[in-house]
């Protein structure tokens, strides 16, 4: 018997709030934050459902080991790789030339093909890099 996926209000929330910031990415503490009336449990429990639906995107983790996720939905750009601020969370797209020599380079060197779906380089903004200072 094949298990039928369905929405749930509570998975509907959790995805609202990511997709109104399509650009940054959240921590399920962060969405628990924001959302007290969901549990964090409920809240790990739905992210992990709505990455298997491709709605939502895991792309690292933090010092603690806690994941972080950016919203992959309808409209959203899939076929480009992303550089994400570590400190803000804002997501820039890594298109064009400089992708085109970073994967030329990776498989030439490594024999390795990039999935660029799925790739995410971490790392900080010229606005966070500038405050730090």
């Amino acid at each position: 018997m094949v298990k039928t996926e369905y929405k749930t209000q509570t998975r509907q929330m959790i995805l609202d709030y990511i997709a109104k910031n399509p650009d940054c990415i959240f921590k399920a503490s962060e969405i628990a934050q924001s959302l007290p009336e969901v549990s964090l449990s409920t809240i790990y429990r739905n992210l992990a459902r709505l990455e298997e639906a491709g709605m939502v995107q895991i792309v690292g983790a933090e010092k603690n080991n806690e994941l972080q996720y950016r919203y992959t939905g309808p409209g959203r750009c899939a076929s480009k790789m992303h550089l994400v601020c570590k400190d803000c969370g804002k997501f820039f797209h890594l298109e064009g030339p400089a992708l085109r020599l970073l994967q030329h380079s990776i498989e030439r060197l490594n024999g390795f093909v990039l999935d660029q779906q799925q790739s995410v380089l971490l790392g900080h903004c010229a606005v966070c890099s500038k405050r730090s200072r």
